[in-house]
């Protein structure tokens, strides 16, 4: 073979080399791969239709789609509660939003509380539960009512006992009978049952932090159940200890607005920040805003702050703002009349 022929094979050899390890480079880049199912998401994902009569029907609608992956997502949903109808019970979406639609009918259901889980399955993209729940009541039977229906007690220490209160009554006719249940020994209820022709009941809830473990929230679900539907009074408590600040005072002056700042929580509070501002049409000359730090503050003391210089004419907003890492701002505003050095409040 002659040598210009042997340069060519050697090229062509090369260009061939290349192209194959580029080919293996895409091929093989773990970070090119897609899901190779798209992944379900569907809202909302529960659905209370409240009270309804007996013999009423009604519906509601949730959506189905599909995120990531590169292949169609393909479900289907089953449920086993005679009461319900489900339309669509299967589909496909390449991420279009699929309506299905839930009927329920309470004709034939007997007073009181029903449950159902619309089960979703997919090809490989997850699974769900859509659920409903309705309370079947009649125009001549009593129907359960309370409030609040839920109360977050905040931070507790421990070995503490808080309560709280709410009521129950019946919303409709002749007698409500209801009892209540729990399953958490921090929380006592009483009275446990009761009866109402409408008149208010008063539930006490009393927790006891004694025993739960420090720095974590806790729940307690209290049952109602009577013969005018079921419900459920949420308790919620974070056991440990946090500041609470509270700013108790604004006060005017000559050339300067004083404020005193509290702690009003269970633990002493450090690196505290606060802020003195003012606004509104008046015309601000100084002291348009001042801010400083409290190194720290005991539990229950209390600290006076006082702004820079104010000088100004006419009506202002004073804003007084404080907080720390470990609480949320806190602010109280009040309404001021500037006379050059001197502050109305």
């Amino acid at each position: 073979m002659s040598q210009l022929g042997k340069r060519a094979c050697i090229g062509a050899g090369i260009i061939l080399l290349l192209f194959g390890s580029t080919i293996g480079s895409i091929t093989v880049a773990g970070d090119d791969i897609l899901p190779l199912f798209g992944i379900l998401e569907y809202d909302p994902q529960s659905h209370d239709f409240g009270n309804m009569n007996a013999g009423e029907s009604n519906y509601t609608v949730f959506d189905i789609w599909m995120s990531g992956g590169c292949c169609e997502l393909i479900f289907d949903l089953d449920w086993d509660c005679t009461w319900v109808n489900v339309f669509p019970i299967s589909g496909v979406t390449n991420g279009e939003h699929i309506p299905i639609t839930v009927t329920v009918n309470t004709t034939g259901l007997d007073l009181g509380c029903y449950a159902c889980d619309v089960l979703i399955t997919t090809n490989g993209g997850g699974d769900g539960v859509f659920n409903v729940t309705l309370n079947v009541i009649s125009a001549d039977h009593p129907i359960l009512v309370f409030d609040p229906q839920e109360f977050n007690f905040g931070f507790v220490p421990e070995n503490v006992t808080k309560s709280t209160t709410f009521d129950i009554w019946n919303g409709g006719n002749a007698t409500l009978n209801y009892s209540l249940s729990l399953a958490k020994n921090w929380v006592a209820v009483t009275p446990m049952s009761g009866s109402s022709l409408g008149e208010h009941d008063t539930i006490t809830v009393t927790i006891d932090t004694q025993g739960l473990q420090n720095n974590t929230a806790h729940q307690c679900d209290i049952h109602i159940n009577s013969n005018g539907g079921c419900g459920i009074f949420l308790v919620t408590v974070t056991v440990g200890t946090i500041p609470a600040f509270e700013i108790t005072s604004i006060k005017g002056g000559v050339f300067r607005t004083k404020a005193v700042i509290k702690n009003n929580g269970t633990a002493s509070a450090s690196d505290i920040t606060w802020r003195i501002s003012l606004s509104g049409n008046g015309l601000l000359l100084l002291g348009k805003q001042t801010t400083g730090t409290i190194p720290t503050l005991a539990i229950g003391e209390e600290l006076t702050i006082s702004s820079d210089l104010i000088l100004g004419f006419g009506d202002v907003v004073m804003t007084v703002t404080v907080y720390n890492i470990e609480v949320v701002p806190v602010f109280e505003k009040t309404t001021a009349k500037l006379f050059l050095f001197f502050i109305k409040i």
